[in-house]
């Protein structure tokens, strides 16, 4: 799916040498089973020897994929066929090539941008809870969640979003947000750690390993939390998170998207 955040036509190849290895393992193993995609970014690699390089040695696991790519790329490309090759790949990927520009992303991405603060703070008591934000991004619901909590720390796989949140922190004298590496399918943290565990947009590939991370972490008690940002998509309420006793809020965005936040309290 393409939600259009960025023109690809402006983006440079060079963008992927910011990734961090698990988007590159993603990148080369979980998508190149796309035909055209897989064809595309075999040329866009062939014709960046530095880009194949670094994802090489950023990404070891992924050395056999990129090889055999590159080995299928035809040569003697002309420059334009070259270039056609890298935008489909930068406007496929999308979705990470915003991450290596954390500015664009609040500016660009709707469901940053068109958000209220409040969507998230009425769906708990924040004030003075310790609380985890798995996949923070840029911050939208940790720094939120920061105006009420104790101490808030902010879980971001992607090491530009971490360099960001870390730059708002120390540009906003902000002394209660802390800002952390991990995933989502191992957080770093031990059991029943937080009063509040929250995400957006990250719960949701594999549902019995998340939550079940997600609930370790959290005190008996205490709110596992999954608000998600403002669109413009029209989408059904999640029956998994229903099914495993979330509760469930409804509203629409200001640009007309069906937005549903959950909420579950964890009794152990």
């Amino acid at each position: 799916m393409s939600y259009n955040w960025i023109d690809a036509d402006k983006f440079s190849f060079n963008s992927f040498l910011l990734m961090d290895r698990w988007i590159i393992r993603m990148i080369c193993n979980e998508y190149a089973g796309w035909g055209d995609f897989c064809d595309n970014l075999g040329i866009a690699l062939a014709y960046n020897p530095s880009v194949s390089w670094y994802f090489a040695h950023k990404s070891p696991e992924s050395k056999p994929s990129l090889e055999q790519m590159i080995a299928a790329a035809p040569r003697n490309l002309a420059p334009h066929d070259v270039r056609m090759a890298e935008v489909f790949v930068i406007h496929a990927m999308e979705t990470f090539v915003v991450y290596a520009y954390p500015e664009m992303m609040n500016q660009n991405c709707d469901y940053i941008y068109d958000w209220d603060n409040r969507l998230l703070l009425e769906l708990a008591d924040f004030t003075d809870k310790i609380v985890l934000d798995v996949g923070s991004g840029t911050g939208r619901l940790a720094f939120a969640a920061a105006e009420k909590a104790k101490r808030v720390y902010a879980s971001e796989p992607t090491d530009m979003l971490r360099e960001y949140m870390r730059d708002r922190i120390k540009r906003e004298n902000i002394h209660n947000v802390v800002v952390v590496d991990g995933m989502i399918e191992q957080i770093p943290y031990e059991a029943n750690t937080f009063d509040i565990v929250m995400s957006g947009h990250v719960v949701g590939d594999n549902y019995d390993l998340e939550l079940a991370e997600l609930s370790r972490v959290v005190k008996n008690g205490g709110y596992i939390i999954d608000c998600i940002g403002e669109d413009n998509r029209k989408r059904k309420p999640d029956d998994e998170l229903i099914k495993r006793g979330f509760e469930s809020f409804y509203h629409v965005s200001k640009s007309g998207g069906d937005i549903y936040r959950y909420r579950k309290q964890v009794r152990k």
